[in-house]
């Protein structure tokens, strides 16, 4: 056996909640926050290569509020 861990040694057990819904539904949302590639800002329509996301929607770095 190696010192290495594994991912799974820090995970809970199945069904374990930290009481704070709001942290486990953001968690379990799988929205990222940055993306990268060819998009279009929500907002200003621009074409972009980098957008961050910003009440649902992804924006350019102009468009973000900061």
């Amino acid at each position: 056996m190696t010192d290495d861990a594994t991912l799974s040694e820090f995970v809970g057990e199945t069904g374990e909640t930290d009481g704070d819904d709001a942290d486990a539904t953001a968690i379990d949302s799988g929205l990222s926050t940055y993306a990268w590639g060819a998009y279009t800002c929500s907002r200003c329509d621009s074409d972009v290569e980098r957008v961050w996301r910003e009440d649902g929607s992804l924006v350019c770095p102009d468009c973000k509020s900061w």
